[in-house]
């Protein structure tokens, strides 16, 4: 299981954890049990959202570094 990567809070309370995809820096709500596709690279060692662009590995810290070259024209 992938550690927390961020919280959802309100009025100053955090009331969810979330995880981070390797792949594109997207936040979720864990859900366990809830059916949700997702994925797990084996290269990167970590969870991925589980949208099609993030099957392709490409950290996403090596994706930064692409656009700031201007080598990427966006970073989804």
């Amino acid at each position: 299981m992938a550690k927390i990567a961020g919280g959802i809070l309100c009025d100053d309370h955090q009331i969810a954890d979330t995880k981070q995809c390797v792949h594109c820096g997207r936040h979720w709500q864990w859900e366990h049990g809830s059916g949700k596709v997702r994925g797990y690279c084996m290269n990167c060692g970590g969870i991925t959202c589980g949208n099609k662009r993030c099957h392709k590995c490409i950290p996403w810290e090596k994706k930064l570094e692409l656009y700031e070259k201007g080598k990427l024209k966006t970073l989804c």
